[in-house]
């Protein structure tokens, strides 16, 4: 004879019904629920036929349960939460819910008929929803304990019918993803129309021929210095001599290294010793800040972009170097020249400001990577420039291969420097910022937990070869 302490409940499994065996029910429960049977009779529990259980096991699930009103906005079960019942919908309708930091979104509807909530008293599963009444509504609510006092055929009722209904939400979220994902394409189609043929449309642009034209071209030392940065197996020897053949190269770092700028103890009167003390970025950031300078008018912020450049470059250095993608040397350069078409535009606004809403509406990256050919910049700097701004509308699929792995850590490092500067992590993520970060290795990293443990402690070990506003923005905000 089965006793109530050890009863067992049929369970429909792979192969016919599977035995689960049910844990005790308190004495207190056991005595509670079987008055509760005994004092109930059927006239009284049959309000509503019950789908998919027959009217023997209505009239137990009626006994056991009580029927509850449900207001608009109110909560029947908590994200999160192990639930302790389970509900029919009567009449009315819910919504399920998942939790998105700052607001809860819809993922499905609920109507009359279906369930939800936990029969099973050997689990403790945490509900993957929130479920709240979408209209007034009335549920059959049965705490579990109760449920599994009930003979095994109702019991099995009761599991066929979760079953049947998880087979329903898997179908209909199938069916979202489906439509979600051809809405997604549609948007990433109309986004990439919207860049025309790309820079060759820029290329072939009259306007933008004159701005490139009119952008003064960057002096021979430098460009032959860009490339031997960017060659591995250059020495510091190497770069040092090479860069000592010019002696305003020499003058322009030495005089910034001892300027206000930096607050070194000792006055440095060396090339080698400042390029062993700053790193080649940072003598890089001086030459191409000292070039700028020469260049843009007097009201623009240049100290805000050199800021921008040099945090990024670091930044990408950082990333380049923890994911193991691309070349840290090259990702560091290329942090420091991405925002060269940005610099190209500011000037052409400041020569023809009756233009500056077309100037305005123009592709920096692609700008940028047009000035950058004419000075003959290695062409994955040029084509990752190009391509910088891809991130926020398009996946990693739609830029070509050889500049993808760039293009995620310039994209990266971005969202770094947003959040550094006080950006929430769900603002300074866009749309596929997780399928840049599964490209270079990172999924499992949140932008917070990159940022304490990686680039933080980065910037905090070469905090004092940064220029003074430079090094105050990044203690200011790493402290916060």
């Amino acid at each position: 004879m089965m006793t109530i302490g050890s009863m067992q409940a049929a369970v429909p499994g792979q192969r016919g019904l599977r035995t689960l065996r049910i844990s005790p029910c308190p004495l207190g429960h056991r005595r509670k629920y079987v008055r509760q049977v005994t004092e109930k009779t059927s006239d009284s529990t049959i309000q509503i036929k019950l789908k998919g259980f027959s009217e023997k096991e209505t009239i137990a699930l009626y006994q056991i349960g009580k029927v509850r009103e449900v207001g608009v906005g109110e909560y029947l079960v908590r994200e999160g939460q192990i639930p302790n019942n389970f509900y029919l919908v009567l009449d009315g309708s819910f919504v399920a819910m998942k939790d998105n930091g700052n607001e809860d979104l819809v993922v499905l509807r609920v109507h009359k008929g279906a369930c939800f909530g936990n029969i099973d008293i050997t689990e403790d599963a945490r509900n993957s929803f929130s479920v709240s009444a979408a209209e007034p509504s009335r549920v059959l609510e049965i705490d579990q304990y109760a449920l599994n006092l009930l003979p095994p055929e109702t019991q099995t009722s009761a599991y066929r019918k979760i079953n049947r209904f998880s087979v329903e939400i898997v179908r209909e979220l199938s069916e979202k993803t489906v439509t979600l994902f051809r809405k997604v394409k549609y948007l990433v189609a109309e986004a990439n129309a919207s860049q025309g043929n790309g820079k060759a449309d820029y290329a072939r642009s009259r306007m933008v021929q004159d701005m490139i034209k009119d952008f003064p071209r960057l002096p021979v030392q430098i460009s032959k210095l860009t490339s031997i940065l960017l060659d591995e197996g250059a020495s510091v020897t190497e770069i040092v001599t090479f860069a000592k053949m010019d002696p305003s190269v020499v003058s322009v770092v030495l005089k910034t290294v001892n300027s206000g700028y930096y607050r070194f103890q000792r006055k440095i009167s060396d090339f080698h010793h400042a390029f062993l003390l700053l790193g080649f970025n940072q003598v890089y950031g001086i030459l191409m800040e000292n070039f700028l300078e020469g260049i843009l008018p007097r009201h623009v912020n240049l100290k805000g972009l050199n800021l921008h450049s040099a945090i990024i470059s670091q930044m990408a250095f950082d990333i380049s170097q923890l994911s193991n993608k691309s070349k840290p040397v090259m990702m560091s350069t290329l942090g420091i020249l991405h925002d060269m078409g940005k610099c190209v535009m500011l000037l052409s606004k400041s020569r023809k400001p009756e233009l500056d809403l077309a100037y305005d509406k123009l592709d920096g990256g692609k700008i940028g990577s047009l000035l950058l050919d004419t000075w003959n910049t290695p062409e994955i700097i040029c084509r990752t420039v190009e391509y910088q701004s891809y991130p926020r509308f398009a996946p990693p699929e739609e830029v070509p291969s050889s500049y993808r792995e760039a293009v995620a850590i310039l994209h990266l490092a971005h969202i770094c420097y947003d959040y550094l500067g006080g950006v929430a992590e769900e603002d300074a993520l866009r749309a596929f910022s997780d399928e840049y970060m599964d490209l270079l290795n990172l999924e499992n990293k949140s932008i917070p937990d990159l940022m304490k443990v990686h680039i933080l402690p980065s910037l905090s070990k070469k905090i004092d070869v940064f220029p003074d506003h430079v090094r105050e923005f990044i203690l200011k905000n790493a402290s916060m």
